[in-house]
């Protein structure tokens, strides 16, 4: 597959020209991401889930349909950006040691990549909690988003919530818009838990 297309985003709402009426009942706003971003200068992505998320949103109303799309503004993204290469690694793309440094930091960077602190890159799904709308993947972290502007907010880590490594990013919701999660916890002896999680619909916190 051919990686070193990325998409463009376009932040601004864009009407769309659409063939066909679309029904008035059709209101209000789809979300999705996905992964835009395949290389960075001339580094690429191993695996397409690896590519840094791309935000879109096709809102309806009265028969109109508009579009815009934002890249994720994850620390991920920045990191990536900020040294015009990949350093972060990913599901199946190891992040590049610098090709600058001595072997000594090269061996040192694959060890702290053995064990590593995980992406933000929140490019598998959009998900609900509360009121709040965020961009995750199957790491233990999700982003907030603007589910309007689809400007990128905090940054929040499940692990100061519950005693999980890894969250699943396809929760299911009941009728009340209550969300119901599953993540895994390396117990101890290394032992794998799964815990079952609820967001409420509304909440104080």
């Amino acid at each position: 597959m051919d990686y070193s297309k990325n998409a463009t985003e376009r932040p601004e709402p864009f009407k769309a020209e659409v063939k066909g009426p679309i029904p008035n009942w059709l209101q209000g706003t789809l979300l999705r991401n996905g992964p835009g971003i395949f290389s960075v200068g001339e580094t690429s992505y191993e695996h397409w889930f690896d590519g840094m998320s791309l935000l879109t949103s096709f809102s309806f109303s009265d028969g109109e349909m508009t579009h815009r799309s934002r890249f994720l503004r994850s620390d991920t993204y920045n990191a990536n950006m900020g040294e015009n290469r990949i350093v972060v690694s990913e599901m199946g793309t190891m992040a590049y040691p610098d090709p600058s440094k001595n072997f000594i930091f090269k061996a040192i960077t694959f060890l702290n990549h053995t064990v590593p602190d995980f992406t933000d890159n929140g490019s598998s799904n959009i998900i609900k909690y509360g009121d709040d709308y965020f961009a995750t993947s199957e790491t233990n972290y999700i982003r907030k988003i603007d589910p309007v502007t689809l400007e990128t907010q905090d940054k929040v880590d499940y692990t100061k919530y519950l005693p999980i490594n890894l969250a699943s990013s396809h929760p299911h919701y009941d009728k009340e818009g209550n969300a119901y999660n599953i993540g895994t916890s390396i117990a101890e002896k290394g032992k794998t838990k799964y815990i079952l999680f609820k967001v409420p619909a509304v909440s104080a916190k």
